[in-house]
């Protein structure tokens, strides 16, 4: 199991902030691309690679939204 960390996405959420970061727990990027774009409004781009990649031991596939706060 990795996990893939993106600080900063275009589109993570259908809120008014709609940027934002996303944090997924999978065994290869594409399950994680896979798993984070069934989370409603989040779009990860082809473009937008991982910043960070780590192997994890165990666990189970999860998926963190966090949507830039902006001026609030």
């Amino acid at each position: 199991m990795k996990v893939f960390v993106w600080h900063f996405i275009g589109h993570c959420s259908d809120n008014y902030h709609e940027g934002g970061g996303v944090v997924v727990f999978a065994d290869n990027e594409e399950r994680a691309r896979e798993l984070a774009e069934r989370e409603p409004g989040c779009k990860i781009d082809c473009k937008e690679k991982p910043d960070d990649v780590r192997e994890v031991i165990g666990g189970e596939e999860k998926v963190y939204i966090m949507p830039d706060a902006g001026c609030c």
